[in-house]
């Protein structure tokens, strides 16, 4: 703006046309910038929060929103026997509040999590009544049967508006399948199997939202959706007529690492911790990208590169999986890190 100005008029800093002009050059500036972050906001690719989901509504793709967790609680008396109690009935374990809404067996209750989100999926034990229940013994609250998930996340919201782009779903081809399967609440990822019991028949393999192996219940609860069991092929589910589909949960390996480690000024004690932490969530790693259809390798390397960026340990001598010196290579599992042993060399 300055340069505007003639030469023979007074433009210092402090004169007359300097601080007129000064307010005026600071909201340009501004706004320079505001178009620049609105520029960036009007793609998906560098879009987040609520412009990224305008943006893929567009094009038919929503986030998914955050899903309470089904759990199954049993109740006993005070006499130790199975107890039946009210439906929406409401009981508390720690922050979370659980309401009783389907009767399974005697004592044995469905109840869901007030409190969307995946939180709902993570305690296990006894629950208090939020109503006193003079006949109450026990309330347990055990096994997660339909898993409570958060909202998706920005990335996942990308990469599904991706795949919608690029593989058009549409009358039950793959990627049909797969959004409807990824669009129930407590699904993480899928894999499909083509005609694994002839002609007309589809496998879809699924992994919960916490990527974990499902539970029986959670596979029924998919399978009953896509393709009710009593009505195979008739198109009573979400799957075309004709498609007889099979709902199975990815099966699990279980691993055991055990380390020869040299250490420096720790002891083993010190960083076990630590060891624990970062496999877990390798582990957890490599089960989140099992959905992308690709085999899942356990590797001694990227093991070992984790361990060694931890304070104390000094080098590796040698890695075992399962008491053997090889990578684990898994297709329609995942992996479960069961145990890590350290021994110290020299110890």
């Amino acid at each position: 703006m300055l340069d505007q100005v003639p030469d023979d008029v007074d433009k210092r800093e402090g004169s007359i046309i300097y601080d007129a002009l000064a307010p005026t050059a600071l909201k340009t500036a501004e706004t320079y910038w505001d178009m620049a972050v609105l520029y960036r906001r009007t793609f998906a690719v560098t879009a987040d929060g609520i412009d990224l989901e305008k943006r893929v509504n567009e094009h038919g793709v929503e986030r998914k929103k955050a899903g309470k967790a089904i759990r199954r609680a049993v109740f006993t008396g005070r006499d130790g026997q199975p107890l039946n109690v009210a439906l929406s009935g409401l009981y508390r374990l720690d922050a979370i509040i659980y309401k009783v809404i389907e009767k399974i067996n005697p004592g044995e209750f469905k109840v869901e999590a007030q409190s969307a989100g995946a939180v709902g999926n993570r305690d296990f034990g006894e629950m208090l009544p939020v109503e006193a229940n003079n006949k109450l013994g026990k309330a347990i609250l055990s096994d997660v049967l339909v898993p409570g998930e958060d909202d998706e996340t920005d990335e996942s919201l990308y990469q599904k508006f991706l795949e919608h782009i690029r593989e058009k779903a549409f009358g039950g081809n793959r990627a049909d399948y797969k959004k409807k399967i990824r669009a129930i609440q407590g699904v993480g990822g899928v894999r499909l199997r083509r005609a694994p019991y002839g002609g007309g028949t589809v496998k879809a393999i699924i992994i919960d939202s916490d990527f974990n192996a499902p539970t029986p219940e959670f596979i029924l609860y998919v399978q009953e959706i896509m393709d009710p069991i009593e009505f195979k092929g008739d198109g009573y589910g979400t799957a075309p007529i004709g498609h007889e589909v099979t709902v199975e949960g990815v099966g699990v390996v279980n691993v055991i690492v055990e380390c020869e480690i040299i250490l420096n000024g720790v002891t083993i004690g010190q960083i076990e911790s630590q060891v624990n932490e970062s496999l877990k969530e390798y582990f957890a790693e490599l089960r989140a990208n099992w959905y992308k259809d690709l085999d899942i390798n356990v590797r001694i390397t990227h093991i070992e590169s984790r361990l060694l960026e931890i304070e104390g340990i000094e080098d590796i001598t040698s890695t075992l999986l399962n008491n053997l010196a090889s990578n684990i290579s898994l297709n329609e599992e995942i992996p479960s890190l069961v145990s890590i042993v350290l021994k110290e060399v020299g110890s």
